[in-house]
């Protein structure tokens, strides 16, 4: 999407805004999502659904930063064409007002269904490849700019227009950012260093990835009770020559989920070349 068809598609929706029904805007943010303030719109439009994200002023402000840095990163990317995002309005040229609430700033984006999802894998070897392949390449695409996305997971991986995305980056940061001091991340896709203390770091994406990548091949999810149980999986249990049904892609997923992040891929152009070959 060029800027120019952006800017239409801000203004048309801007006015759709003030003229739609209220009860067009379906509420979809979990309710603890809702206590902090953050509120996720679904809505129809054209023909296609859209989702809308917003952040209510004196929201927790650990999840208010998510938004601005999420914001902030579409806002540095408005003028490229990369092909790992999905198209993006930003609206904040006048306050938004949806079901009795103002916004200042809001977020839009075309609804597009996750790729790797827990319902069966191609019927041919290559097929699975080729989808391994096209997710590899977009996480490289965000790390060739500097990016670490840092809050990789199954559900931020989307297909659109026959193509893959990525979703959420609220966690993100370029790599001349100093780290967070407060670790944000989902327990189930964390590398053991990170459960140390260490800074997200490309080979922390590259370790999500293998374990998005494993659930998928595997057609099973990982199971841990809590945060605990999470960092003994992934520092001291988790055992991959133990899995089933991976023999094609165990040099792959081994050298995605090395524990020692010394010994992690941490170039994903040699992922994508093994794939390849």
């Amino acid at each position: 999407m060029t800027r120019f068809q952006r800017n239409v598609l801000a203004q048309v929706l801007f006015n759709f805004f003030q003229l739609a029904d209220i009860a067009q805007f379906e509420l979809c943010s979990k309710p603890q999502s809702l206590l902090y303030g953050r509120h996720l719109y679904r809505f129809e439009y054209q023909n296609q659904f859209y989702w809308l994200k917003a952040q209510q002023q004196g929201g927790h402000p650990t999840v208010a930063e998510g938004f601005r840095r999420e914001y902030q990163f579409y806002q540095l990317q408005q003028h490229s064409k990369h092909a790992f995002l999905l198209p993006c309005v930003l609206m904040d040229q006048e306050p938004i007002h949806i079901q009795q609430q103002e916004y200042t700033q809001a977020l839009i984006l075309p609804e597009a269904m996750p790729v790797l999802q827990m319902d069966g894998l191609p019927k041919y070897l290559d097929e699975t490849k080729a989808i391994l392949w096209q997710v590899l390449d977009a996480v490289e695409q965000l790390h060739l700019l500097g990016w670490i996305h840092a809050d990789l997971k199954a559900e931020h991986i989307v297909q659109f227009d026959g193509k893959i995305k990525l979703l959420d980056f609220e966690q993100a940061r370029h790599i001349t950012d100093n780290p967070q001091q407060r670790l944000t991340a989902t327990p189930r896709y964390m590398a053991p260093e990170l459960f140390q203390g260490q800074p997200k770091t490309r080979q922390s994406d590259i370790y999500a990835l293998g374990i998005i990548f494993y659930e998928w091949l595997t057609q099973q999810r990982l199971q841990a009770s809590s945060y605990q149980d999470w960092a003994y999986l992934h520092c001291q249990r988790f055992n991959l020559d133990k899995a089933e049904h991976i023999t094609a892609f165990y040099p792959l997923l081994k050298a995605m989920l090395a524990k020692q992040y010394s010994q992690r891929c941490a170039n994903i152009s040699a992922l994508k070349l093994w794939l390849s070959g």
